[in-house]
């Protein structure tokens, strides 16, 4: 039997957000939206959506957006993620089983953030129930994945906003950048024989996170979702000219004492 896939939901831009490319058509949504209801935000990371999955006759799937993995150039930077996948196969799908999927963020290849403290190269950030068509709560997706080896995204605030300051508050330096990163890419793309300048034209010089991924959650399950980019990231995109998929992959950098295939 085909399996269909089923990708990622687009996500509406919370009030003051700046629209990333791609998302021209997509209106943002007032903070009022935000009034009263159970809010949990994490911080938002730049990488690759992925998602891992399992047929009914028990085979991984991978996805990356709207394709499965399935092979060719244009999916290198995913190398590592297969085989990190492949080495969970067993236990992931003891958990997931054909019900669920696992959607992520790879963030091996630096696109417009060089992050050089992670704890892992996959953060997982949500769960869909294809039982239900529903995406798990914070609370009750860490409950199914509580057994395995798995970073999250980072939560930031959980509880019931007052007002667009107190969200705004939470808009503080990445948990995974480092001081000093851009010492470290430039150090990266010597090694690598790369024009250090252009590299550095491409990225985001700042230390403070993307932005901000807001998830009203209710009932055990994810009622809407929204998104806050702040405004330098998005310059940071424009002046880059091109995507990063076209440029030599520069790997972001684990945090130290971070392994790949033992994390526990």
């Amino acid at each position: 039997m085909m399996v269909k896939i089923v990708k990622y939901p687009r996500t509406y831009h919370i009030e003051g957000s700046r629209f990333q490319p791609g998302d021209e058509d997509l209106d943002s949504v007032p903070f009022s939206a935000l009034y009263d209801r159970p809010t949990t935000i994490e911080e938002k990371v730049d990488g690759a959506n992925t998602g891992i999955r399992f047929a009914p006759d028990g085979q991984m799937l991978l996805q990356s957006r709207g394709h499965f993995l399935t092979g060719g150039p244009r999916e290198k930077h995913f190398n590592l993620f297969k085989q990190w996948a492949f080495s969970l196969s067993g236990v992931l799908g003891e958990v997931l089983g054909n019900r669920y999927i696992l959607y992520g963020e790879w963030l091996y290849a630096k696109h417009t953030v060089f992050y050089d403290f992670l704890p892992h190269y996959f953060m997982e950030y949500d769960v869909l129930d294809l039982e239900t068509s529903q995406f798990l709560s914070t609370e009750a997706r860490k409950q199914l994945l509580s057994a395995l080896p798995l970073v999250s995204a980072p939560v930031l605030f959980s509880g019931v906003l007052k007002s667009p300051k107190q969200m705004m508050q939470l808009m503080g330096n990445s948990h995974f950048i480092g001081h000093g990163h851009l010492e470290r890419l430039r150090s990266c793309c010597r090694e690598m024989g790369l024009d250090e300048e252009r590299c550095l034209k491409e990225t985001d010089n700042s230390e403070i996170m993307e932005g901000l991924y807001i998830k009203i959650e209710e009932d055990g399950i994810v009622k809407a979702r929204y998104k806050y980019v702040r405004a330098s990231f998005l310059t940071a995109i424009k002046n880059a000219e091109g995507h990063w998929l076209n440029r030599p992959i520069v790997p972001n950098i684990l945090r130290p004492g971070a392994d790949l295939f033992n994390f526990s």
